[in-house]
């Protein structure tokens, strides 16, 4: 009679938290998921186990950090409440050029841009977009994480252009982030980005992608406190 018992209360207490097991979708963990060309590992945070995936990413401009303390002080907050994030799987990266982020450098080591370093349809082979698609290791990192994730929808923070900016079938997720942030919409930033992320996720593959441009200096918690609602959008819009 004992084993029976045993698999009762086991299944009981699988879907609850008040005997100290957590919510299968509310499971975090930190993953290597690359390296730098000058050998800086590059971590996701990866939230839930169940749901459509969410990308969202930081300084792939290493002369851009504002993304990282904001990314870190949204991720605290997630995991917080679990419940935001219900059903939803969240691969968040505060640094995806960590090289570019100790030179404070837009480049990467090779000197290339990584945002234009996409296999996007309108890549540019030049010494500042890469000899090739998905040429740097930084961008190799993120490319692996869109294969095994397969995002339903992207955000990159950027600066300073004060905007929320995106691509692909996004409008009216962009429209309720720039409500909910008080930023500009901005369907296009006004000059070419051939190779950029926006082009390869949102125009090439169709995935609702944004843009968020920070100004040019904001502390981590200012950053907080004017995106913090907008940041939610992206996740439960």
């Amino acid at each position: 009679m004992g084993r029976p018992l045993l698999i009762l209360l086991g299944v009981f207490c699988a879907g609850c938290s008040s005997a100290g097991v957590r919510p299968a979708s509310s499971v975090s963990h930190s993953e290597v998921i690359g390296a730098s060309v000058e050998g800086r590992a590059i971590t996701a945070e990866i939230l839930g186990r169940d749901g459509p995936a969410f990308l969202i990413f930081g300084v792939i401009h290493g002369n851009e950090p504002a993304g990282e303390p904001l990314l870190n002080l949204f991720l605290g907050h997630l995991k917080k409440n679990p419940s935001l994030y219900s059903r939803r799987r969240l691969v968040v990266i505060p640094v995806l050029n960590p090289d570019g982020l100790a030179r404070k450098s837009r480049y990467n080591v090779r000197g290339v841009d990584l945002n234009r370093n996409f296999p996007a349809s309108n890549f540019k082979k030049s010494r500042r977009n890469g000899p090739y698609p998905a040429s740097e290791p930084e961008t190799k990192a993120l490319m692996k994480m869109i294969r095994q994730f397969r995002p339903t929808r992207v955000l990159a923070v950027h600066s300073p252009l004060l905007c929320v900016n995106y691509d692909g079938p996004a409008d009216s997720l962009a429209a309720a982030m720039a409500r909910a942030s008080g930023y500009p919409l901005k369907p296009s930033i006004g000059y070419p980005t051939p190779g950029s992320l926006g082009s390869y996720a949102g125009i090439d593959l169709r995935l609702p992608t944004i843009t968020l441009e920070l100004p040019g200096k904001l502390s981590g918690e200012k950053a907080w406190a004017d995106l913090k609602e907008a940041l939610l959008v992206f996740v439960n819009h």
